[in-house]
């Protein structure tokens, strides 16, 4: 009989299968309805890759687009030919996320700026504007002149308007009006681009391109997998919670609906081979002679937002996404530190047991908020893998050396007012130990322990194991909180108490969370979801007590990855896959304020 492999949700990972969400049943997005004007063309450049909505799962047609978006979007479909140098835009500087597609916009002599060097990239574009931009791009003229009421022949921007109504991209409407000096909607510029794309005769796209998502169904333990495969016949593989990204495939090759991808990964040999059809790619996944199925659907890759820092620690330089306030906001500004949760969890919030983005909307939220943040991989997961070269040398403290780092970067940076920490899960207890070291201005604690880690596994691993294992349990917590290495570990305790974790055990085993923040004179939140399943509001209540003068808040639907969820496990745990849903109503409200009124 096939022996069962125990572990914990706090330490490592709950033994579910992640969740696909399936579409909507009419549109991709649920304000587009089959019936909306946007309908077709939205549909058209989401299933093409050239636009996306909101994680929400909107579009918002009527909003307006902004001119770095405009770019961004236009760089996907056009091949813009260099007809002058670059030109340097002061509000637009080379680590700008759009820097490029503006830079290749204005040396292919679409746009120019304004007359004070900035090219102001947040700011709408007009509907005379865009008449310009892709009547330039795409060389379109008109053999007809048509007449707009509002666009007289002296206007600057008519000819360019007069070629996008000759060649169908926009029509005379609204009485004849062109209304040149509105701002252009993401509804209308999506109407024009596949107007523009289908007057242009299409081009052929071949339906394997473009970024695929999937899980390898693996018993037990299945695993995100991403890969990307572009017209040039190459791909890379990506591997989120082992913290492989963008690995080079060996050989893609196609043939009708057929495709075959070959990647050889430290001398371990893989296949991924399936059949595409109507936006999925039904597959195997093969490695050293196992084979498991695989089904792979279209991934949108998320747009960068942040500036990217290198932050010397130990051993290293340690890979940091600081996300600047997106509101107008009076520098100095605040910044806040934000610390994952336990096992492989990377800077956006995500698991092995799937893509929810926590901490990545928590992050993009505060920006809306006028609040810097800075989150990171810790050592060992994703960007910052290299920086475990063996699992038994990480301890505990270095996590929290690492933040102490992060907070010498920012105070040497006059950029930022005041510096806060938000430790999430584990990393409630990562930030208060480094705050006991260098100075913050104040914590933030959600869904942080409030007991010592081994009360809080033995309380996990009741419910899952029979009475021996959770003897043999509490022997080895024991051992381990004594600093004693164990060496016979039962096979379906090993993935929890493996030999090369315990040194981490150890470290992690000597603090109480509670005595910790109890000794920090700073101020203190302490947020607690009552839909936890992993830590529960008594670790709250035991903070709380600990330093009274800490505010408290509790979310009665919040659960552990910040979302809304429902008491039932698998509803609850079919969070923890759903990137579409919002933080928990309230979250970035209150954490915000705290900041602000540090």
């Amino acid at each position: 009989m096939k022996k069962k492999i125990y572990t914990s949700v706090l330490a490592s990972a709950l033994i579910v299968p992640a969740v696909v969400v399936p579409a909507s049943a009419e549109t991709s997005f649920t304000d587009i309805s089959t019936s909306s004007p946007y309908a077709e063309a939205v549909e058209f450049l989401k299933e093409q890759h050239i636009i996306t909505g909101y994680g929400d799962q909107t579009f918002r047609p009527t909003e307006t687009i902004s001119r770095q978006h405009v770019l961004s979007i236009l760089s996907k479909i056009a091949d813009l030919t260099p007809v002058r140098d670059g030109k340097t835009f002061k509000d637009v500087p080379t680590t700008h996320p759009y820097y490029e597609a503006i830079q290749n916009a204005y040396r292919a002599g679409i746009i120019d700026g304004y007359q004070d060097h900035t090219f102001k990239p947040d700011a709408p574009i007009t509907r005379a504007q865009i008449a310009k931009i892709l009547a330039l791009t795409f060389n379109l003229q008109a053999e007809t002149a048509y007449k707009f009421q509002d666009v007289p022949a002296s206007h600057w921007s008519n000819e360019y308007i007069q070629a996008l109504a000759g060649t169908g991209i926009t029509t005379v409407v609204n009485n004849g009006l062109y209304e040149p000096n509105e701002n252009l909607t993401r509804g209308h510029y999506a109407l024009f681009l596949y107007r523009l794309l289908h007057n242009e005769k299409e081009p052929v796209m071949n339906q394997h391109i473009g970024h695929w998502s999937g899980t390898i169904d693996i018993p037990q333990i299945p695993l995100n997998i991403q890969l990307t495969l572009k017209e040039d016949g190459t791909g890379t593989f990506s591997v989120p919670a082992q913290g492989l990204t963008d690995y080079p495939v060996k050989s893609v090759t196609v043939k009708d609906d057929a495709v075959r991808m070959e990647i050889d990964l430290a001398g371990s040999s893989i296949i991924v081979e399936g059949t595409v059809k109507e936006n999925q790619i039904t597959a195997t996944f093969t490695q050293n002679g196992i084979t498991f199925p695989l089904t792979l659907t279209p991934y949108e890759a998320p747009e960068v937002t942040y500036e990217e820092w290198a932050v010397p620690v130990t051993d290293g330089e340690l890979k940091v996404a600081v996300e600047w306030p997106t509101v107008e906001a009076n520098a100095p500004v605040p910044v806040a530190i934000i610390i994952a949760g336990s096992g492989p969890t990377t800077k956006d919030g995500n698991t092995v047991l799937g893509e929810n983005n926590s901490l990545k909307m928590l992050a993009e939220d505060l920006a809306a908020q006028g609040i810097a943040t800075i989150r990171f991989d810790k050592r060992g997961v994703g960007d910052n893998a290299s920086l475990v070269k063996k699992e038994e040398d990480l301890i505990f403290n270095t996590f929290a050396q690492d933040v102490e780092s992060i907070v010498k970067a920012v105070n040497d940076d006059a950029r930022f007012s005041t510096v806060h920490v938000i430790g999430h899960s584990e990393g409630s207890l990562v930030g208060m130990v480094a705050a006991t070291s260098t100075k913050v201005d104040s914590i933030i604690s959600i869904a942080g322990a409030g007991r010592p880690i081994d009360e809080v596994l033995m309380e996990q691993l009741t419910p899952q194991l029979p009475a021996d294992l959770l003897n043999v349990s509490k022997d080895i917590l024991a051992s381990l909180k004594k600093g004693e290495l164990v060496d016979d570990v039962p096979e379906t305790l090993y993935s929890l108490f493996r030999p090369s974790v315990q040194p981490y055990l150890i470290s992690w085993l000597q603090y109480d969370p509670a005595n910790v923040l109890k000794s920090l004179e700073i101020p203190t939140l302490i947020i607690q979801g009552k839909n936890d399943l992993q830590v529960k509001v008594t670790d709250a209540e035991r903070l709380s007590k600990a330093k009274p003068s800490a505010e408290v808040v509790y979310f009665d639907t919040m659960n552990h990855v910040l979302k809304e969820a429902p008491t039932d496990t698998k509803g609850n745990m079919d969070t923890y896959s759903n990137p579409t849903l919002p933080l928990a109503e309230g979250l970035v409200e209150d954490i915000s304020s705290f900041i602000l009124e540090k």
